[in-house]
């Protein structure tokens, strides 16, 4: 008789993936996000589905000996070592194109809240200051300058969203050519930091972006600018930040990733009012997390039947042969 696949999964994810699983496989649902954890749990699973907060480092890939396919639910793979996956020959997949726009509505919300003083006109109400309306604190974002690190699809989406709204959009991204007419397109990071009303981040984790906003950056800001980071918590460096608010060298910030997640109690961006702050929730919502699951779940399923599943993105590692062969037989596009 041949045995079930076995389906490691990190934390929940959408009924719509689970659906797809069904009852071909059998699950193995993390109680928690510890490595402990996943190093025990991992020796049994043929797949594993994984979200943010998991690590799978070399040593618990290493103990996966049955794993085929680790698929990382939306797109970022900090969280994965892709060259140890790929030496062993097992596929990291991503789920690209499932929740840019959800991400970008995310920062528009942000820019609307920190302009319109949502959080602080609402908590007004609340302690009866009803006086507040007559604040100057509120802004029109018409024709403020979005600033935007990163052109990828998120990136994309937040700058045509942004110039709908009437902002001067202007994008910094030494690799990829910006295809919107209405928005601007720089080599000059410094001047896009000096000259933006708002800095939005969509840039992946890498050793180049590694804490890349940090003093000198911040620094350059205008006393009435606000960053906003929904792309990965490691883009900024979270005490050179703290230091900015603290002396007013910024309006405030709209943070939804952090070097260290969950974010600690206590941690010190919680004492701004200025600053909000959410659990990098920026590309979940009822329908991205269904079409999230659903490309995971189809990933780990095509890769248990002998397929080749979407969005592998650590070819590059494979050993020559097996990369040449998987190519030569597929005819995959890494697409």
């Amino acid at each position: 008789m041949t045995a079930i696949p076995k389906i490691f999964i990190s934390e929940p994810i959408n009924k719509r993936g689970m659906d797809i699983l069904g009852d071909q496989v059998e699950i193995l649902l993390a109680p928690d996000t510890k490595k402990e954890t996943a190093l025990i749990m991992i020796k049994d699973a043929d797949a594993a589905i994984l979200r943010a907060t998991t690590r799978f480092d070399s040593e618990v890939i290493e103990a996966g000996l049955k794993l085929k396919a680790i698929v990382r639910t939306g797109v970022g793979l900090d969280n994965v070592d892709m060259k140890c996956a790929g030496e062993k020959g097992i596929y990291v997949c991503n789920t690209p194109g499932t929740n840019d726009e959800t991400v970008a509505e995310h920062v528009v919300a942000m820019v609307m809240a920190l302009s319109k003083q949502v959080i602080g006109m609402d908590r007004a109400v609340r302690e009866q200051r009803w006086q507040e309306r007559f604040s100057p604190m509120q802004r029109d974002v018409k024709n403020k300058i979005l600033g935007i690190i990163g052109l990828g699809k998120t990136g994309l989406a937040t700058a045509r969203f942004c110039s709908n709204l009437g902002m001067k959009v202007v994008a910094y991204d030494p690799y990829v050519k910006n295809p919107l007419p209405a928005v601007s397109q720089t080599d000059d990071l410094d001047e896009l930091f000096s000259t933006s009303d708002f800095v939005t981040l969509h840039c992946p984790s890498t050793p180049i972006t590694h804490r890349m906003v940090g003093k000198r950056l911040l620094k350059m800001m205008k006393p009435s600018a606000c960053l906003i980071n929904a792309s990965r918590g490691d883009l900024v460096e979270e005490e050179a930040l703290v230091k900015a608010l603290s002396h007013n060298q910024i309006a405030g910030a709209a943070i939804d990733v952090f070097e260290r997640e969950p974010l600690p109690a206590g941690h010190p961006l919680m004492a701004f009012s200025n600053v909000i702050l959410s659990p990098h929730v920026a590309g979940s919502t009822t329908e991205s997390n269904e079409r999230i699951a659903t490309a995971a779940a189809q990933a780990v399923m095509d890769t248990l039947a002998g397929l080749v599943p979407k969005h592998i993105c650590n070819l590059d590692y494979f050993p020559k042969d097996k990369k040449d062969k998987l190519l030569h037989d597929s005819g995959y596009s890494f697409s």
